[in-house]
């Protein structure tokens, strides 16, 4: 399955009448413009507007010649749940072999004499996704990595992480999930 079959099956949410551009194709060039960079939605309406979007056959614009306008993206975009996204989306991310797990300082976090805010987060490396996240408490970013590990299925995942984590319990809670390291 690509990223466009996967698109397809989500249901559209709008009326019959707000039909006019196909769900699947406003998602994909959504996603298209955020891999490209653009943060916001108009960002990736106006790059969507300077490319040449309409040719491509898979995307199903042809017929109707242009971009649709940034309303029409913002209506599909806000009317389809995040839920439904996340769903059709799910078997593409799941088909990712390659983890990273990595402890973080939050910036900006800081208030007062308070220390800032720690995490650990298990990232997809080809796609980018954060898969899970863990607050660290007490300052032990091992207790919350095996927290986030223990939650998440490893089978047949291959999982890099910082020497400060490679560490006995660590390494036997990758290994008793059928997960491996990478070194």
């Amino acid at each position: 399955m690509n990223v466009i079959q996967a698109l397809k099956t989500i249901p559209d949410p709008r009326s019959r009448r707000g039909r006019h551009y196909p769900l699947f194709s406003l998602l994909a060039i959504v996603l298209l413009a955020a891999m490209h960079g653009e943060r916001s939605l108009r960002g990736m309406w106006l790059w969507a507007r300077q490319d040449d979007l309409i040719t491509h056959p898979d995307l199903g614009l042809r017929a109707v010649r242009r971009i649709p306008s940034l309303a029409t993206f913002w209506y599909a975009v806000r009317m389809t749940p995040a839920g439904e996204r996340e769903r059709a989306l799910a078997p593409l991310l799941l088909a990712e072999r390659d983890l990273a797990l990595d402890g973080k300082w939050r910036r900006g976090s800081t208030r007062d004499a308070t220390d800032a805010l720690r995490s650990v987060t298990l990232a997809g490396v080809t796609v980018g996704q954060v898969w899970a996240q863990r607050a660290v408490s007490d300052g032990d970013e091992l207790a919350a990595a095996l927290a986030l590990l223990e939650a998440f299925p490893l089978d047949g995942k291959v999982i890099s992480a910082d020497a400060g984590l490679l560490r006995p319990p660590f390494v036997q809670k990758v290994v008793e999930k059928k997960g491996a390291l990478s070194g």
